[in-house]
């Protein structure tokens, strides 16, 4: 199959289950990404993610690296389109019988069981993207010292991000 058309389908599949936010798929698309496609090495799925938090707009954003590596441009191109499609025709879909969808009796249901998927799918992804870059005991104390500073003082996750980086590269100079 064509590196471009398997690019498409892969995250258009990953496109109908990423909701509850970019956490929750994670997972999937580490799967698929690195151990299926072998699209990034692990490393270069954590730095995508990392990226993916810096950047303005959604994080989601990350799977134009894989794309890149896979077919340049087009593929990066590509890639963002299949990933942000389901989700921007399911919202058109609903958003055009919304009027009619949220006098169902049953609407309430169906809230209440896709927030405890998200939250699932959201706590799997947050593990995952832990269990790939925590990989050493620097890591763990940056991860740690993250964590708390955001619980505490709640600073912009771009900010923590951005320590954690400096940090890291300082504890490699010293090593190395």
């Amino acid at each position: 199959m064509d590196d471009l058309v398997l690019l498409v389908l892969v995250f258009l599949r990953l496109g109908l289950v990423a909701f509850g936010g970019s956490t929750g798929v994670l997972p999937e698309l580490e799967r698929q990404v690195v151990d299926e496609y072998g699209w990034l090495t692990r490393q270069q799925f954590v730095d995508s993610f990392a990226l993916g938090q810096l950047t303005p707009g959604p994080a989601l954003l990350m799977v134009m690296v894989a794309g890149f590596n896979v077919a340049g441009t087009a593929g990066a191109v590509l890639s963002l389109v299949a990933i942000f499609l389901p989700s921007a025709v399911m919202t058109a879909a609903v958003t055009a019988r919304w009027e009619w969808l949220r006098r169902r009796p049953w609407l309430a249901s169906v809230q209440r069981a896709l927030a405890a998927v998200a939250f699932g799918l959201t706590a799997a992804g947050a593990y995952s993207i832990l269990r790939l870059a925590v990989s050493d005991t620097v890591s763990a104390l940056i991860a740690a010292g993250a964590g708390l500073v955001l619980w505490v003082w709640r600073p912009h996750p771009a900010l923590v991000i951005l320590a954690g980086g400096v940090v890291a590269g300082l504890a490699g100079a010293l090593q190395g």
